[in-house]
């Protein structure tokens, strides 16, 4: 056994990476992935790296020795501040033709509204678009910060719950950006009345494309309109998940008054409620 001395094994010459770069001991990686830091277990298994931890190496000249170019692909959790470092310390070390980064990549948010968020960190769906009759794509784009992500445990994947919000998502802005154009300055409640879920494999912080098909859309009616919509979840060539959003939707002033008496008809059957003039 080599002797040991503050419980560190003394460096060999020949020990791997000694004297060498990061990219040397690996050999020219493929392809590398930056992720946002809130996926540990994803960077634990060495599948990706964070953009920070990325443009510090870069910075250390741990790239340096690249001899041919190497895509850097963007994942989730990474935003325009962390991409604007990592180029920046590309730059700085002249590897902008070996390390090849497309900001332009980043997926573009809806805005919040569209998706009935006021906490832009919690936007899922990007890159909208139209693209057919009763179809629509977009990008899934999971900010650092999602309230999904901030208090989570699981493996590299990602939890089957940002799926679940993203679908529901993409369902709004398809309503919002689509077919409820037609009734500008009109303000809608949408009531769900079913949601199903089925996941044929595990999906990593990668990009993902999501693709609605509306198979019902039901809006002749203002003051009744019903849709029934699947969204299906594109990562690597397959097919990782499937969902399906029925949803009522009714201007807002119909619906709150039916919610009240709802609410209302819960708070009475509450155990030991009696009426306020009773108490007096």
């Amino acid at each position: 056994m080599a002797a040991r001395e503050g419980n560190r094994e003394p460096v060999k010459e020949n020990q791997p990476g000694v004297g060498r770069s990061r990219v040397e001991e690996h050999r020219v990686p493929g392809a590398i992935v930056l992720v946002g830091d809130r996926f540990e277990p994803f960077l634990a298994a060495g599948l990706g790296v964070s953009a920070a931890g990325f443009a510090a190496a870069v910075d250390r000249g741990e790239y340096d020795g690249l001899s041919a170019p190497v895509q850097v692909h963007i994942g989730q959790g990474v935003d325009e501040d962390a991409l604007t470092g990592t180029g920046a310390a590309i730059e700085r070390r002249g590897l902008g033709d070996r390390l090849l980064l497309r900001p332009r990549d980043l997926p573009t948010p809806v805005e919040p509204g569209a998706v009935h968020k006021h906490d832009p960190r919690n936007v899922l769906v990007a890159d909208f678009a139209h693209s057919g009759q009763d179809e629509f794509e977009a990008s899934l784009r999971l900010h650092n910060d999602n309230e999904l992500v901030l208090d989570h445990q699981s493996g590299p994947h990602l939890q089957g719950m940002v799926l679940v919000e993203a679908a529901r998502q993409m369902f709004l802005a398809v309503c919002e950006l689509s077919y409820l154009l037609r009734w500008p300055g009109r303000t809608f409640s949408f009531l769900l009345t079913n949601v199903d879920t089925r996941f044929e494999r595990p999906v990593f912080p990668l990009p993902i494309r999501m693709h609605l098909t509306a198979h019902r859309a039901d809006t002749d009616d203002v003051n009744r309109m019903w849709f029934t919509v699947e969204t299906r979840f594109m990562q690597g060539g397959h097919e990782a998940a499937a969902t399906t959003v029925a949803c009522a939707v009714r201007p807002v002033e119909r619906f709150r008054q039916v919610e009240i008496r709802t609410a209302e008809a819960a708070i009475a059957a509450l155990p030991g409620v009696r009426p306020l003039a009773a108490r007096e």
